[in-house]
């Protein structure tokens, strides 16, 4: 598992499972193998393919997966 932050990524010894349990209400899980902060994403933008993408404040991408959309959709508000 890996914490990606603003200039550096760090390699944890814990099961996600495990951080998504010890996390705060500000993170949300976003696919199978990515933990969100809510406060440091900076946009959302739909792919000519219909997925959802995550645009973070630190320039990171990844991809909301649709197991997971009704929680974020939920968590947000929309």
């Amino acid at each position: 598992v890996f914490a990606v932050l603003e200039n550096e990524m760090l390699l944890l010894k814990q099961r996600l499972y495990i951080i998504e349990e010890r996390s705060g209400p500000e993170f949300i899980k976003i696919n199978q193998s990515c933990l969100a902060n809510i406060d440091k994403i900076r946009k959302f933008d739909m792919t000519v393919a219909g997925a959802l993408k995550v645009v973070f404040k630190n320039g990171y991408v990844d991809y909301v997966s649709r197991r997971n959309l009704k929680a974020i959709k939920e968590r947000l508000g929309l």
